[in-house]
């Protein structure tokens, strides 16, 4: 068993999600009874603690910037909340909530300022939301997959948004385990929805997760089954490029990473599995004592921290590792130096 460098106990209940801020100073993680902490990664403990950021389980967390962040709950709601963080206090305001579909687990995505959920109680429609300016534009994902018994509408089950300076590209998973491309053009105050592209991917049970590459167009998706893959987007086509298979079924989350290069893939069977980006097998990392339900990795500390004044600290903080944040349902998040870790 591989023991990392750090372990946070302050939840009580499995946890969901973990996220680190754009600047590695905090990680914010979510649990089973709606419980959101903000750690400091300088301390290594608690700066906020919200045990009431949801009414049910938190699902997914991600941010938009380092004061802004977004929580999506088992209540059907995505929170948009500003932090005020100092080196030893902070706090937690709710600024907005808005109505999202979660009862299938699907995860909302965020890519700049422009966040993508279900809209709730309408199947196969989904949303974007410019965190900024507050405009909102719902459109159609409906697929139809045939049956024995007939056509059946196709529940999206995870999504990923990517943003460039001209459209949105989303990526969305289907419960038949077809994968579908879309271009989003917002102008005018209305969304231009085109589909560009789809696959039947190879996996045997619904899709769970899926990770954009946008730079090498390249797509990864993990499922209730054992294997893993890797899509590059050719133009018009969708061509499945490299495949992989965890040693059990069963992968909660996968995220693909620029630095380092790796993908990772949070196990049910208990262990991140870590491949490079053309899903050659790395190494495979063992603690939990649970089904793992997601991961993420820190940026680089490569900046100073405008608001300490001990050279000491900032010292310190030159000399944080960067680090991978490993969360399961035995209620523990695990801490791991990415460097370390991948050593041969």
């Amino acid at each position: 068993m591989n023991q990392p460098d750090f372990v946070f106990r302050g939840h009580q209940a499995a946890v969901n999600c973990v996220h680190f801020l754009a600047n590695g100073r905090y990680l914010l993680s979510g649990d089973q009874d709606g419980l959101l902490i903000v750690w400091n990664m300088l301390l290594k403990r608690q700066l906020v603690k919200h045990s009431t950021a949801h009414t049910s389980a938190i699902l997914a967390i991600s941010s938009v910037d380092s004061s802004t962040i977004i929580t999506q709950g088992r209540d059907n709601k995505l929170n948009i909340w500003t932090l005020d963080a100092h080196e030893f206090s902070g706090s937690l305001k709710l600024a907005q909530s808005l109505d999202i579909e979660s009862l299938n687990f699907c995860r909302f995505s965020i890519s700049a300022h422009w966040i993508c959920g279900l809209v709730a109680d309408e199947l196969g429609s989904m949303f974007i939301y410019n965190v900024h300016t507050q405009e909102r534009h719902a459109f159609s994902v409906e697929h139809k997959s045939a049956t024995r018994s007939g056509a059946h509408n196709d529940q999206p089950m995870c999504m990923d948004i990517c943003a460039s300076e001209e459209l949105l590209q989303l990526t969305v998973g289907y419960e038949s385990n077809k994968l579908r491309c879309f271009h989003l053009q917002v102008s005018n105050n209305s969304v231009q929805v085109t589909a560009v592209c789809s696959v039947q991917t190879p996996h045997t049970e619904p899709l769970l997760s899926i990770s954009v590459d946008q730079d090498a167009q390249s797509i990864y998706t993990c499922a209730a089954d054992n294997n893993v893959c890797r899509f590059k987007l050719d133009g018009t086509v969708l061509v499945k490029a490299a495949a992989a298979e965890l040693p059990h079924p069963g992968g909660s989350l996968i995220q693909c990473f620029q630095t380092p290069q790796v993908v990772a893939v949070a196990g049910w069977d208990y262990a991140v599995h870590l491949y490079d980006h053309g899903l050659q097998h790395l190494k495979d990392v063992r603690f939990h004592r649970a089904a793992l339900t997601a991961v993420d990795v820190s940026n680089k500390c490569i900046e100073l921290l405008p608001d300490i004044t001990d050279d000491l600290i900032q010292q310190r903080w030159k000399m944080q590792p960067q680090w991978m944040a490993v969360a399961s349902r035995d209620s523990r998040i695990s801490l791991w130096n990415v460097n370390a870790v991948l050593q041969p």
